[in-house]
């Protein structure tokens, strides 16, 4: 089943009040610019980020950390990396592990 792109949207915190065409480029430019952080990211290593660093960048990738100790955080973006980065021209996957990955995480249930 495909998710809509207002889905999509609320799950990568853009608004999803846009129009679909300008909703789609939004989408497509937010995964484009998170997928080339996640190269960089992979290059540089997490150990290499402080704790409110990676706190940001599990944000950044829609995940919400508030309620999440730094070492599952620190876990889960190893995962999402892990995932991104062994993708190539399949962006549409990444924006589904925004569903699979952050939203449906345990540790983010309240």
């Amino acid at each position: 089943m495909a998710l809509s792109r207002k889905a999509l949207s609320r799950a990568m915190l853009l608004t999803s009040y846009l129009p679909p065409p300008l909703l789609r480029h939004r989408l497509k430019t937010h995964t484009t610019v998170i997928h080339q952080l996640d190269k960089a990211l992979a290059k540089l290593g997490i150990g290499q980020l402080t704790a409110q660093e990676v706190k940001s960048a599990c944000y950044l990738r829609g995940l919400n950390s508030t309620h999440i100790g730094e070492d599952r955080c620190r876990t889960w973006l190893g995962e999402w990396l892990q995932i991104s980065c062994s993708l190539k021209a399949e962006l549409s996957l990444l924006l589904h592990n925004v569903v699979l990955l952050s939203t449906n995480y345990l540790g983010t249930r309240r």
